[in-house]
């Protein structure tokens, strides 16, 4: 009786201990095979921190340990139990029942296979598993040609383009306007002048200068280096050429050098068109990777190098299936683009008060506004025609856009570029750039009710045809008594809607009101134009003149006066002496 209840006893505690580590974060496990060097609370905390962000999956044959990386053993016994271990500062790893063994110099692989060598050693017939369990922290220095350099705390499962990464776009409290200016200016010289959209494309890798991301030097602690081809580690980011990162390396990215140097190309309809410098041992199958894949519109590929035109196949994703051949300097790919087939038909959509809203086909060319608005059922009783318009998708003006994100700034001061306007004509040019809209000419009044024909247009793929419904009312502001709307009435002229409106105020500029028309915002004088439901009436205030201006016309009036006062004392003395003689 008396062993039975030491049997139980001991159970009992050993299930106590066992629940205790589960709470505490920790599977169920023999308390007594934890790490000696460590205590509960120690052996805990490394699995208590925030959790660590990784860029994509540890490979073990790749990642190398070092102090800092917490460990997990599991042996499949009868409690199946999992320990935990740290690698020390002097990269060494106590094992449970076994001891200290170096991890020196050892990937994530090697020192896995160590440890479950060793444990079978001892208990050949217990299965035994080892793992990283959380990376350790390192500080990485970053110099040369990036926006942000310094010194980065950072995960050891993270790689070498990621690092480059964060280095291009810096932290939160570098990526102010004035910190941009100032890491652009110093990293890439006159990019400071580009506009602020243009300067975030210089905050990725991959827009590093060819040459710099050709020839990113690392240099490890232990005095090794490693010249990383940043191009073939961007094609293949898990492979051995986008290197996991360790403690105390210096990552150096070049600058432009001086001379300048070869580069292949490969354009067309590729998903990433690219040129890069050229290294010895460049291949085909490299350049073509470098495009990403094909586009649908994709014809025949070339490879133009040493005077002669190669035909090359690849699948859509670029992988070569001909010869693969050593590129030349200047190598270029070009993926032909077949231009696509002109096609005849075409939708368009109707919104607003038809009586059947929604996309009908059309005709290019040929199908007009009547046609369509017959098709949608005609207009609703609410329709108001006099406010209805037809937007069009802009053409593409310039075919170098394609290749070259356009700058609106810089489009519209190309079309000043052989003007005769005079500044205050230039400025007018500017407000009605930024104000156009992409409308047909097209009057509906005139096309459903006067069966103009003019009027009556062809219609093109992609049209938007907005039939808005009659607001019943006109709004009147500015210097107006009871600025707001007001209902419309048929027939009524501006200065009705004004009086409705509570009457001009002592400040109203009398003379310069002007109607504002609903559709297509054009002023015009209160006299000259029919109000119509959806217009506006604008009564402004004087012109504000500064207090110099004012004395500057005041002198003015005063110096004609005095010119005409002399003027006629003048002409007075003629006749005075006319007639004395």
């Amino acid at each position: 009786m008396c062993v039975r209840t030491t049997l139980a006893v001991l159970l009992a505690v050993a299930i106590v201990a066992s629940s205790r580590a589960q709470v505490a974060g920790f599977p169920a496990g023999d308390v007594g095979t934890l790490p000696q060097q460590l205590t509960r609370p120690q052996q805990e905390s490394p699995l208590r921190v925030e959790q660590t962000p990784s860029d994509n999956v540890v490979d073990p044959k790749q990642y190398r340990v070092g102090p800092g990386d917490v460990l997990v053993i599991q042996k499949l016994d009868a409690l199946a139990q999992e320990d935990y271990a740290v690698i020390t500062p002097e990269n060494t790893i106590a094992l449970p029942r076994i001891g200290m063994i170096s991890a020196s110099g050892k990937t994530l692989a090697a020192l896995r296979d160590t440890i479950v060598a060793l444990y079978r050693q001892r208990t050949p017939n217990i299965p035994v598993y080892a793992g990283l369990r959380r990376p350790r922290t390192v500080y990485v220095t970053v110099q040369g040609n990036v926006l942000f350099p310094g010194v980065y705390p950072v995960p050891a499962s993270m790689r070498l383009l990621t690092l480059l990464r964060l280095a291009m776009q810096g932290t939160t409290q570098q990526r102010t306007e004035p910190e941009v200016q100032r890491a652009v200016q110093r990293a890439f010289g006159q990019i400071a002048d580009l506009t602020r959209d243009e300067q975030l494309l210089w905050r990725d890798y991959e827009f590093l200068p060819p040459s710099s991301l050709r020839s990113i030097l690392v240099r490890h602690s232990d005095g090794t280096t490693d010249v990383v081809d940043g191009e073939r580690a961007l094609l293949e980011p898990e492979s051995a050429a986008n290197l996991y990162l360790r403690e105390g390396d210096v990552v150096f990215v070049p600058r432009e050098p001086a001379v300048e140097q070869p580069r292949i190309t490969i354009q067309g309809a590729v998903a990433r068109p690219r040129t890069t410098i050229f290294r010895q041992g460049d291949r085909l199958s490299f350049l073509l990777k470098l495009g990403g894949a094909l586009l649908p519109e994709s014809g025949t590929i070339w490879l133009v190098q040493g005077g002669e035109r190669i035909p090359v196949r690849a699948d859509a994703q670029l992988n070569l299936l001909s010869e693969d051949m050593p590129l030349q300097p200047g190598a270029v790919v070009l993926v032909e683009r077949v231009r696509p087939e002109p096609t005849e038909t075409g939708s368009v959509r109707i919104v607003g008060e038809v009586r059947r809203p929604g996309a009908y086909p059309i005709v290019q060319r040929k199908t007009r506004l009547r046609e369509a608005i017959e098709e949608a059922g005609g207009f609703t009783e609410r329709a108001a025609l006099h406010l209805a318009y037809i937007l069009r998708r802009q053409p593409n003006d310039h075919a170098e856009s394609s290749l070259i994100p356009p700058n609106p700034q810089l489009e519209r001061l190309r079309r000043l570029q052989y003007t005769n306007l005079v500044i205050e004509d230039t400025l007018r040019f500017f407000i009605d750039e930024l104000a156009r809209r992409p409308v047909v000419a097209c009057d509906f009044r005139a096309c459903f009710e006067r069966g103009s024909d003019d009027d009556n247009v062809v219609l093109a793929d992609g049209d938007v045809i907005v039939v808005p419904p009659s607001p019943h009312t006109v709004l009147v502001y500015g210097q107006v008594n009871k600025a707001g709307y007001v209902e419309y009435v048929p027939g009524k002229d501006a200065e009705y809607y004004i009086a409705r409106a509570g009457g001009r105020t002592e400040l109203a500029d009398r003379g310069r009101e002007r109607v504002i028309k609903g559709r297509t915002g054009v002023w015009m004088p209160i006299d000259e134009t029919v109000v119509e439901s959806g217009d506006r009436i604008y009564v402004p205030h004087p012109p504000d003149e500064p207090i110099g201006a004012q004395i500057q016309r005041l002198s003015a009036y005063i110096g004609i006066a005095g010119g005409l006062a002399g003027l006629v004392i003048s002409i007075l003395s003629l006749v005075n002496f006319l007639r004395t003689r």
